[in-house]
């Protein structure tokens, strides 16, 4: 695998996309002074817990101080699997200048939180413990208005905490299932297994959650994939109300494909 130079105005508008994974690689004091308020700080201590935790299909953004040290670093993620990887031409020197990354102002109640529960406003994607960031904090809260917030204003939606599971897991658990469509709008991935190959459906499936799992098979959730030791959607029920919504699904999917 390769990984790409891309320029200022390339980064920016892969920035667009809220799935991309900025990294600033220069020193902590450095990153202090200043950074682009989606990066993360990359140093020795949290390099491998992101390249472990961090799904490969996310794409990778990384910078230096003038662009040269980035391009090693995204080569190392290549070589660890990751299929997007990519350094920024001149580094932040060059960048910084041109920073004025049109991003929604956070509101006074969202910044109040952060602080409250130790995250850094200046960084959406600041993880806690468990490599937890806010936005599958509050999903986990089913703090719908606080959530969708961060979302809007750039919150990276495909990183996964240390079990290996994503902010849309945590908002089903939550059970808040206008929280779960909107991430699913926003593209949150639907079938990311974590650590043991467990999917959000099956989450709801073992929850007894009937509506949840409608809302999910009717967003696209694959029903075949299969935990580490072999078990699908349909063993992970623990009632007949939600077996019968997985089977009636899958009844009836034949028939609208014959149909169409």
């Amino acid at each position: 695998m390769k990984w790409t130079q891309v320029s200022i105005e390339e980064a920016e508008q892969m920035l667009e996309n809220h799935d991309v994974l900025l990294l600033d690689m220069r020193d902590h004091l450095s990153y202090l002074a200043g950074h682009h308020r989606r990066a993360i700080h990359l140093n020795d201590m949290n390099l491998k817990a992101l390249l472990k935790h961090t799904a490969r299909s996310v794409p990778v953004l990384i910078y230096c101080y003038h662009g040269h040290r980035s391009q090693d670093m995204a080569q190392l993620f290549s070589d660890f699997g990751f299929t997007s990887c990519y350094s920024l031409k001149g580094g932040y020197e060059a960048w910084y200048p041109e920073f004025c990354m049109a991003e929604r102002e956070l509101s006074d109640e969202l910044i109040e939180w952060q602080l409250w529960n130790h995250f850094d406003p200046e960084n959406l994607d600041h993880r806690a413990d468990n490599n937890e960031t806010a936005l599958m904090r509050l999903c986990r809260e089913g703090n719908a208005d606080l959530a969708l917030e961060l979302v809007e204003a750039g919150a990276t939606l495909q990183l996964i905490n240390e079990d290996g599971n994503n902010a849309l897991w945590m908002a089903v658990q939550s059970g808040n299932e206008l929280l779960v469509e909107a991430l699913l709008r926003a593209g949150t991935p639907i079938d990311q297994q974590n650590d043991n190959g467990a999917t959000v459906l099956m989450l709801a499936m073992t929850m007894d959650m009937p509506v949840m799992v409608r809302l999910l098979l009717a967003s696209g959730a694959n029903t075949e994939l299969t935990t580490v030791d072999g078990f699908r959607a349909e063993d992970a029920a623990v009632s007949k109300r939600v077996l019968n919504q997985l089977k009636g699904w899958n009844s009836y999917q034949p028939q609208q494909s014959r149909a169409a």
